[in-house]
Formats: structure tokens, C-alpha cells, sequence
């Protein structure tokens, strides 16, 4: 059982935590969301911010690292693997790393960042540094094509999250120029809470109905076609952990002990979207967010069956 006053701590973190962000970003708020229950429900989550210039992904990613021992890799096309490994090793105690342009840098390069994301460590001549628990936050425009490496798959898949930042309206666009919107940039949470929170999710244990009820949501998504054409080579392990951890840390915020298939919805795109087939495109009529947003009607299929 978790207690009421263990519930109600969390939604303030969590409410505490999308104050914050307000005070950085006009709009964008499942992008918001999205960020703060990644940030609260691990304290190694790995968050990938896509999108184009001027949306705020190089704002909130520096607000971010300003509330943490945190190091920065600008990344450029020549750069080589010794010298984020000879950045990074001298910062073994660092709690959030930030890669600015990440899809900027090469194939050897991004190996270094996979076993750094996947060990938490690097080996440098047989030398092995390991890292504490730290943050992921990386960068990417997507518009901008100029000296651009391809990402692999893998590469890919060791983020946890990838967050399209979308464009603003007209109405977040006047906030911005005719109201003198300036970010404050006020952290208004004790970031001490964050492992408690991390230990809060761990022993958060589903019961059989909601595990069974959880395993009907994540084989649908391991079975999504585009035209027989399956979106991912096999089955998203990786992905439902994480995917557990939002939905646990959202439920809780909720103020309840229990989760609904229905939670996952607002995480689903950024969870499984950039996990597909690369070589899976639009065919026809139809196109892969068509196949998410079908998946997202059998969900909430399944939850008024057994709600």
C-alpha cells in the first residue's frame, strides 16, 4: 500500500515540476509533460529533443542542465570519439549530460555515447570509468539537413524518449512577441526528491489484473503493421520498461495505486515512434501515426471492457 501522504508528495513534485517548466516554454504542453514525469521517474532517463529552430529545445535543455552537476558536448562533424572521452572522463560525478546537435556527430562518435548510455561507463585503452546515475538530454534539428550523420537504429533506441517539439500557434506566438515573455527559469523543486521518487517507482508493483491488462497494451504494440509490414523488428522490451515507469509516475500523480491501459496514450508516440523501422515509410493512403492512432482506439477499447 502507499500511503495517502506519499501521494499527495508526488503530485506536488509533479505539479512542482510543470511550474518550472512553464516558466521556460510558451506552450508546448504535452512536450511538458512528457519531461517532467521522464525526469521524475528516473534518475537516468534519456531524453531526446527534436525539432525545429526556435522552438525551445536548446532553452529547456539549458534550464535543465543549470539545475544539476551537469556537462555539455556541443558536437561537431569532427569531432572523434577521444575527445568526448577525454571530456567526460573527468567528470565521473556529473548528474546530467547534455549533447547539443546530437545527430551532428559520426557513427564512432555515436558508439561512444551507446556504451556510455547503455554501461555507464567508457573504456579508454582497457581503462574502464564508470558514472553514477546521470541524465540524458540531447538535441536535433530536424529541418536543417546540412552536415547531418545518419543515426542508427540502435543509437536510436538507447533514448528513452524522443520529443518533438511542434510549432507554435498564434497564440503562443503573441505571448512570445507582444507580451514580453522572458523565461524565468525557476527550479522549484528539491532535486533530493528525485531518487526518493525513483525508490516510490521501483516499489510500485502491479497486481496480475493489471499486469495481464498491461501485457494486452504492449503486445498490441509489438503487432502494429503499416500494410503486413511490421513497425519494429521485434519486441519493444527496452521501450515497455520505460514506458511502465511514465505510466506508474502518472497514475500516482492521479493519486492513485493502480494503473489504467489508458495512461500510456499520451506517452505512446514518444516511447515507440522513433523505435520503428527505419525502412518502414508512408505506403499509400495510410502512414505510421495512422497505425499509432488505431493502436490508441484498441486501447481505450480495452479499457471500457474491463473499467
Amino acid at each position: 500500500m502507499i500511503s495517502r501522504k506519499v501521494l499527495e508528495g508526488v503530485g506536488r513534485v509533479y505539479n512542482s515540476t510543470l511550474f518550472s517548466l512553464d516558466t521556460v516554454l510558451v506552450g508546448q504542453e504535452q512536450v511538458k509533460k512528457v519531461v517532467a514525469t521522464s525526469l521524475l521517474c528516473d534518475t537516468s532517463s534519456k531524453l531526446l529533443f527534436t525539432g525545429n529552430t526556435g522552438m525551445g529545445k536548446t532553452t529547456l535543455a539549458e534550464f535543465l542542465a543549470s539545475a544539476f552537476l551537469s556537462e555539455r558536448i556541443s558536437v561537431t562533424s569532427d569531432m572523434i570519439p577521444s575527445d568526448v572521452q577525454e571530456r567526460l572522463q573527468k567528470r565521473l560525478d556529473m548528474q546530467l549530460l547534455w549533447i547539443d546537435e546530437f545527430n551532428r556527430t559520426s557513427g564512432k562518435v555515436q558508439d561512444v555515447f551507446i556504451e556510455l548510455f547503455a554501461e555507464k561507463q567508457m573504456t579508454i585503452g582497457g581503462v574502464r570509468y564508470p558514472f553514477g546515475e546521470f541524465y540524458v538530454i540531447a538535441t536535433q534539428n530536424s529541418a536543417d539537413i546540412t552536415g547531418i550523420f545518419n543515426v542508427s537504429q540502435a543509437t536510436y533506441d538507447r533514448f528513452d524518449v524522443n520529443i518533438f517539439f511542434e510549432n507554435l500557434n498564434d497564440a503562443e506566438k503573441r505571448t512570445i512577441l507582444f507580451d514580453d515573455f522572458t523565461p524565468e527559469k525557476k527550479w522549484d523543486i528539491n532535486t533530493d526528491n528525485l531518487p526518493i521518487l525513483k525508490r516510490i517507482i521501483d516499489g510500485f508493483h502491479l497486481g496480475p489484473k493489471d499486469q495481464d491488462i498491461m501485457m494486452k497494451v504492449f503486445n498490441l504494440i509489438d503487432s502494429m503493421k503499416l500494410d503486413d509490414q511490421p513497425l519494429f523488428g521485434g519486441s519493444n522490451i527496452r521501450a515497455h520498461k520505460f514506458a511502465l515507469r511514465l505510466v506508474k509516475l502518472y497514475a500516482l500523480t492521479q493519486g492513485r495505486e493502480t494503473i489504467m491501459p489508458t495512461d500510456i496514450l499520451d506517452y505512446l508516440d514518444y516511447v515507440y515512434m522513433h523505435r520503428i523501422n527505419q525502412n518502414v515509410a508512408r505506403i499509400g493512403d495510410k502512414s505510421v501515426q495512422d497505425v499509432f492512432d488505431n493502436t490508441k482506439d484498441k486501447i481505450y477499447s480495452i479499457r471500457r471492457r474491463h473499467f
